[in-house]
């Protein structure tokens, strides 16, 4: 057998197989296996040699070995659902959890989970059981679950990510408890890397800054710990002294422009601001830095705006809106606030405010042509006529050849009886729209008019008028 190649053992294997001689097949499989354990096409085979031929203990191990390798094939799992069903109930249904939890089965996984630690006394699988429970219930959104499963495993082990598990789902509805969890574990663990970095974030959210600095192993959190403490040169020190490659860190500009507004130097505080927003564009801290820069000037129109673009990356658009009404509020005439609450407003589809600012928009920039478009296809769905004929008019004198425009100003002088009016613009629609069938009907339709004929089509117009109105 030590000469044979593993391609030799298998032919050989699949021969003894043919011939009923199972054990001698088997032992080709081991073989194999011994040679590359890593072959998971051997390692079925030799696992499910070993099933057959009710070597039991040799075939839950080499399953194992296969799961391990291939944690997303069902098949491993399946024949040792088998292999347990009778002996051992409490590797049955971690096993089946774990199926489930492979198919998305999530809440029955559960279930199964809670059977196991019901078939076993041993306090290994209890807290490997419970362990695996507790982040189910995190994946089915179930925190206060999770919390019970954590604590009753440090009953047992007080392990540390077990620590830190329940410290993040205490986070964000409880930091008092987080931090309890937390200083439990530093007693654990009083060298823990990444214990001490999550006492530190809490500290610093808490507004615990001398103990967020004692805790701080980022270089970073120690900068911000410092900052926050007003503790700036030794802070600028140590930004001074990172490495170009921590200087590279998006951090680096965010703590820059923190020193500078400790120091009140605004001009070196804004320029640091928009090297970070550079660098990470969808984040709020910028807004938020700037507002704060503007309200130590006494700015009240830009703290305002800038507040309202923070709470837009924040996802808060009740806040956003209040914050950009009171910027428009403190100056009428800035258009930047203006298309701001347009967007809102389109957003929250409120289309009369949303008509509102972009009437204050024209009246400010009256070149506008977009929103002019956009005025005219509102007031048009509302059925002010007034309104229609006013920004049509408007949009007219900016962009004479918009044909469009001629077209609509034609229909409407000529439901009104204004004949010449309408000759005039489907004339001068008939010079700038591009050629088409309906610039042939218009063609048709001037010269009824100009005879004083009456139209042959009404239909038509309306029609193409309807077209135009939806583009």
């Amino acid at each position: 057998m030590a000469n044979k190649t593993i391609a030799e053992a298998l032919i050989k294997a699949q021969q003894f197989e043919e011939e009923d001689k199972y054990e001698q097949a088997y032992e080709c499989y081991k073989y194999a296996y011994e040679t590359n354990k890593n072959d998971t096409d051997i390692l079925q085979k030799l696992a499910t040699s070993a099933q057959m031929l009710q070597h039991d203990i040799e075939a839950i191990n080499y399953w194992q070995q296969y799961m391990n390798l291939k944690p997303e094939d069902p098949i491993s799992y399946n024949q040792l659902l088998d292999l347990y069903f009778h002996d051992n109930k409490y590797e049955y249904y971690m096993t089946r959890a774990k199926l489930k939890t492979l198919e998305g089965r999530l809440i029955q996984a559960a279930d199964d989970y809670k059977k196991a630690i019901n078939n076993t006394t041993e306090e290994k699988e209890i807290i490997a059981a419970r362990y695996l429970l507790a982040q189910t219930y995190e994946l089915v959104n179930k925190p206060l679950k999770a919390i019970d499963e954590y604590l009753k495993i440090l009953d047992y082990d007080h392990n540390q990510n077990v620590y830190l598990s329940l410290a993040k789902l205490y986070y964000s509805e409880d930091k008092s408890a987080a931090l309890n969890i937390l200083q439990q574990a530093i007693q654990q663990y009083p060298d823990s890397t990444e214990i001490k970095e999550f006492l530190c974030q809490l500290y610093l959210a808490t507004g615990d800054y001398e103990q967020a600095e004692k805790y701080a192993v980022s270089i970073f959190n120690k900068i911000k710990a410092l900052l926050m403490q007003e503790k700036n040169e030794e802070a600028f020190n140590l930004l001074q002294n990172l490495s170009d490659k921590e200087k590279q860190d998006v951090s680096y500009s965010a703590l820059m422009a923190e020193y500078y507004y400790n120091t009140n130097d605004n001009e070196n505080t804004l320029k640091w601001i928009e090297t970070f927003e550079k660098i990470n564009p969808d984040s709020p801290l910028p807004s938020q830095m700037r507002a704060l820069v503007y309200e130590k000037l006494n700015d009240e129109y830009k703290s305002h705006f800038y507040w309202g673009k923070y709470y837009i990356k924040k996802g808060n658009q009740e806040l956003a809106l209040d914050e950009y009404l009171n910027a428009y509020n403190t100056n009428q005439q800035n258009v930047e606030v203006i298309k701001e609450l347009i967007n809102l407003y389109s957003v929250l589809d409120d289309k009369f405010a949303c008509a509102e600012f972009c009437e204050k928009l024209v009246a400010i920039e009256k070149d506008d042509i977009a929103t002019i478009k956009r005025l005219i296809k509102f007031y048009e769905e509302q059925g002010y006529e007034d309104k229609v004929i006013e920004y049509l008019f408007a949009l007219a004198e900016i962009n004479p050849k918009d044909y469009e425009c001629l077209l609509k100003l034609a229909k409407h002088a000529e439901s009104n009886n204004r004949i010449n009016d309408a000759i005039d613009y489907y004339n001068k629609y008939l010079k700038f729209a591009p050629n088409s069938d309906e610039k042939e009907e218009v063609k048709k339709k001037v010269g009824m008019l100009e005879n004083g004929e009456a139209p042959e089509e009404e239909g038509f117009l309306d029609k193409l008028l309807n077209l135009f109105s939806k583009k």
